[in-house]
């Protein structure tokens, strides 16, 4: 494979540079203090620390991860991810992206939009799917305030879903997503 598909330190830092620049202003939704860039950097961190995957894959995966919402929540296209770092990034980020042609105006919506998203990962390399549980791993760290029970327990359906989908490409984060579903649920069960 060409240097272009095997990102350096350098693509690495070039990532995070490009993710801080694409979100900008953005903070996390309930959590106005948090630059939205930190959950990005989370991300990263998950699949990292606890992924398993070879380091050759595990440098893609990182990439991936400090860009995985840049199409998805700024201006950013797939195609200025392709010239930015190659098409294994942008394909990885793309496969991680929403499709916009499914409207999320409804719960049904929601869940289809998740089934094609899941269908679109499991055809992927392992470190787009890895990504993906790290993404959820970070977004079940601490929920909006706004969010209702339902929300919240709607939520926590979708994240096993995503384990029983893609677990099989990381044991470590397949067991993290695991024990932060378990432990949510704890706390929700208290809340009642």
């Amino acid at each position: 494979m060409s240097k272009r598909n095997h990102p350096s330190n350098a693509v690495q830092n070039h990532a995070l540079q490009f993710a801080t620049i694409a979100h900008g202003n953005q903070v996390r939704s309930g959590n106005e203090h948090i630059p939205y860039i930190f959950h990005c950097v989370d991300v990263a961190n998950e699949v990292i620390h606890f992924s398993g995957l070879p380091v050759a894959e595990l440098k893609i995966a990182s990439v991936i991860a400090l860009l995985h919402d840049t199409v998805e929540d700024t201006l950013v296209t797939v195609e200025n991810i392709r010239e930015q770092f190659g098409d294994v990034v942008a394909e990885g980020v793309s496969a991680l992206s929403k499709d916009e042609s499914i409207p999320e105006s409804s719960k049904i919506s929601r869940v289809a939009g998740l089934a094609e998203n899941l269908s679109r990962l499991k055809t992927m390399p392992t470190y787009a799917q890895v990504v993906k549980l790290a993404d959820r791993i970070s977004n079940l760290k601490n929920f909006p305030a706004h969010w209702s029970r339902e929300k919240v327990g709607n939520y926590l359906n979708e994240a096993a879903l995503i384990a029983r989908e893609l677990g099989s490409a990381s044991e470590g984060l397949h067991a993290r997503l695991l024990s932060r579903i378990a432990e949510a649920r704890v706390m929700l069960s208290l809340l009642a």
